[in-house]
């Protein structure tokens, strides 16, 4: 048995220009993912869908059934499209379902992680396995975006985590991490929205945003 994650398959989706996804319409959108899903998972294998099983706005008994043709063992961990849906809708197609805000602690590739949609609700303490941002970006220092967008709408396996972390750590230099350079942090209080897309109500505050730290030359 393998572990694979993914995330953001949007079934039902028809706004393929905003989101940047090579179909042309629902179905042929639909059959690329699940014919990239099933090229890699088993039917035996674990799989994390890490938010956004269905767009927000898709009707349920259309794209609810299509969840099953999308091989391995599931557990859903609940993503902002997601709202619409009820736990008994999502029921029959996945093993466990995980809160909106929520995560699951899992070792993946023999790495400590942290598994929840929200890159905002990420940990310290664990590498984090998100999804929500689509193809904004792949990386960061502890994240990895297991997102279909920026894996060619395949999952990710379990063997991709300790890969990435690997090359974050010892051979991405700073010019990937250009988030931290003047030229970029410059403007973080002119561009960029301050917030979070979901924030436990008893934490939403105006002082939420992150501040990054001053660079250091």
């Amino acid at each position: 048995m393998k572990t694979f994650l993914t995330a953001d398959w949007h079934l039902g989706e028809d706004r393929f220009e905003i989101m940047a996804r090579p179909f042309d319409d629902v179905q042929q959108h639909i059959e690329a993912l699940v014919e990239k899903h099933n090229k890699k998972v088993g039917p035996e294998d674990l799989v994390y869908v890490n938010g956004d099983v269905l767009y927000q706005k898709a009707n349920p008994a259309d794209f609810l059934p299509q969840i099953a043709r999308f091989h391995g063992r599931k557990i859903l961990i609940r993503g902002n499209h997601d709202r619409p849906f009820t736990d008994e809708q999502f029921e029959p197609y996945f093993e466990k379902i995980v809160p909106e805000g929520a995560g699951v602690e899992a070792e993946i590739g023999g790495i400590a992680c942290y598994i929840t949609h929200y890159p905002s609700l990420a940990r310290v303490d664990r590498y984090n396995l998100v999804g929500h941002v689509h193809s904004a970006w792949k990386i960061q220092l502890n994240s990895l975006n297991v997102g279909v967008d920026v894996n060619h709408f395949f999952p990710v396996d379990e063997t991709q985590v300790p890969f990435f972390l690997n090359a974050v750590t010892n051979f991405y230099d700073l010019d990937v991490w250009t988030a931290y350079s003047p030229a970029n942090h410059a403007h973080f209080k002119d561009r960029g929205k301050k917030s979070h897309y979901f924030v436990p109500s008893s934490q939403k505050t105006p002082s939420d945003a992150v501040k990054p730290e001053e660079p250091t030359e």
